[in-house]
């Protein structure tokens, strides 16, 4: 008995000094360790890509190229832009001098961005664009550096895979742009019009929902 106390004690020492040190950390810095974070194994697949889902995170719901995630407290909705990727979109994000973060996100042939703003109810709204994904979630201000490292751990981790795209995108091209948003442009209002799109008109159907579980 007493051994599995030291265990335990230990286990949360670790998990809580991991903690800590993301929450000292510059985003600067969390956003240089987790785009060179090299992806070794994957543990969630999807038509045309997979990617790797961090401890204490479920994905809740997934329908095409939309998926939304939970973590105990807040809920990440995820956009997957194919139509971008297989093409090479590239647009240039400006620097935002009102919002209260504002980064471009650069690591070697990927790219995207960081932008929050704060909301009139003393949250902050994260938009993290990045290897042609985009996460959006509504924090408090305590977990902004948590969940930014939570969002870009998941895009850093998207693999693409082209020749299941290539057969996506030219038999299923007026599905994939059934709902669009432009995941190179950052909303300018204190709610997201994505956010609201996708509560309303994609993740209503709980007969949809898939992956209830935490995945480890």
């Amino acid at each position: 008995m007493k051994k599995k106390f030291v265990i335990l004690f230990l286990f949360l020492l670790v998990f809580l000094t991991g903690c800590t040190k993301v929450q000292d950390m510059s985003l600067d810095d969390i956003i240089n360790k987790e785009t060179d974070r090299k992806v070794e194994i994957y543990n969630t697949y999807r038509q045309g890509y997979k990617y790797n889902v961090p401890a204490g995170i479920a994905v809740i719901n997934n329908s095409l190229y939309n998926e939304v995630l939970q973590d105990t407290e807040y809920t990440y909705y995820l956009y997957i832009d194919a139509v971008s990727y297989f093409n090479k979109v590239i647009e240039k994000y400006e620097v935002s001098n009102e919002a209260y973060v504002s980064k471009q996100i650069i690591y070697n042939d990927k790219y995207g961005y960081l932008e929050i703003t704060e909301s009139n109810d003393n949250k902050y709204f994260i938009e993290i664009m990045y290897n042609y994904a985009k996460i959006e979630v509504i924090v408090k201000k305590k977990d902004i550096n948590v969940v930014v490292a939570n969002s870009l751990s998941i895009l850093a981790s998207i693999n693409f895979d082209d020749n299941i795209l290539k057969t996506l995108l030219s038999e299923e091209v007026s599905q994939l742009n059934e709902v669009e948003f432009n995941i190179f442009e950052t909303t300018t209002q204190k709610e997201s019009e994505y956010l609201q799109a996708m509560e309303d008109d994609v993740y209503d159907d709980s007969e949809d929902i898939h992956d209830v579980d935490l995945i480890d």
